[in-house]
């Protein structure tokens, strides 16, 4: 019987878990010098081999029960616009006999990405406008603070590197979200949920559900005149965190996906204490209740009688 060695503890066990990580994100960055150069002679192909090398780092980090899948077709609930996706992550639920059809029902969707190789400002614009028409074509869920400001899936964009150079490079993604974001959503859950970009940082969209008139006020006195009983909250945010981007992203996924798989919570947890999924500042933008919620939820909330124990009735998504 071979025996293993002691497994460390505290910050030691941190620094080992961000090694493996580190690894992992040292294979992506690799895979593309080789892929942009590649991209000089046959653009079709890098960018198909770029999808395929986010995929195999999903399905490595991913629980074998959430199999990745490139190039398929999502197909709406409502409205007749078909969305070629480059990566989607199956719901473990979906039949297998389904997975090899080009198209997936939305409701067999975990998670969307979209892939770039150098992402630019108008890479970002078609994250954030692929974003909100996926989500339109989903039918929302009723019932809860967390089916009502959320999409029943995350959909994201990732990208191996980008094309700014020099100045601060992050606050410029960060500007071009905000833009994009005011463009694109019209409601809190047709935002872009996660944005990676391998060799820069990882962003990511909080919803809070219900922010008193009183927080609202302080924050933005003219939100304040329109929101007398409170409001909802979005804001896009760079992720603060001194981990691996690669690690900061799966830990965001993680959360993500965890809302609606109560299974991955653990794992969500345990990202959240070794600091992967970081924190994050960006600039609020506020919603009427009225405009993000059913009456029933909107009362609840205004009402101050949500279950917050319930992982439906949190404090922010």
């Amino acid at each position: 019987m071979t025996e293993r060695a002691s497994q460390p503890s505290g910050p030691e066990m941190g620094a080992v878990h961000h090694r493996w990580l580190q690894g992992v994100e040292q294979d992506i960055q690799q895979e593309y010098v080789r892929l942009h150069a590649a991209a000089r002679a046959d653009p079709q192909r890098a960018g198909h081999g770029g999808e395929g090398t986010w995929a195999r780092i999903l399905s490595e980090l991913l629980p074998p029960t959430y199999e990745v899948a490139t190039r398929k077709y999502i197909v709406p609930e409502e409205g007749d616009d078909v969305f070629e996706t480059d990566l989607i992550i199956f719901q473990p639920s979906y039949p297998r006999a389904l997975r090899v059809r080009e198209e997936v029902l939305a409701s067999g969707v975990a998670a969307a990405f979209s892939i770039k190789l150098t992402l630019d400002r108008s890479g970002i614009r078609d994250g954030f406008d692929r974003a909100a028409r996926i989500k339109r074509g989903v039918k929302p869920r009723l019932g809860s603070p967390r089916s009502e400001i959320n999409a029943p899936f995350p959909v994201g964009l990732l990208a191996h590197s980008h094309s700014w150079k020099g100045g601060n490079q992050k606050a410029r993604v960060q500007g071009i979200c905000v833009e994009m974001d005011n463009i694109y959503a019209k409601h809190p859950r047709e935002t872009l949920d996660l944005l990676c970009i391998a060799d820069l940082g990882v962003w990511s969209t909080s919803r809070t559900p219900f922010v008193p008139s009183t927080v609202v006020r302080n924050m933005s006195a003219e939100a304040a005149r329109v929101q007398m009983v409170g409001a909802a909250m979005t804001s896009v945010m760079e992720v603060h965190s001194k981990s691996p981007t690669v690690a900061v992203f799966v830990a965001s996924l993680y959360e993500r996906m965890s809302h609606t798989d109560p299974t991955l919570r653990p794992l969500a947890d345990g990202f959240r204490a070794l600091g992967d999924s970081g924190g994050g500042g960006g600039s609020p933008r506020f919603w009427g209740l009225e405009q993000v919620f059913s009456d029933d939820v909107r009362l609840a909330l205004a009402a101050g009688i949500a279950q917050l124990r319930d992982p439906n009735w949190l404090h922010h998504y």
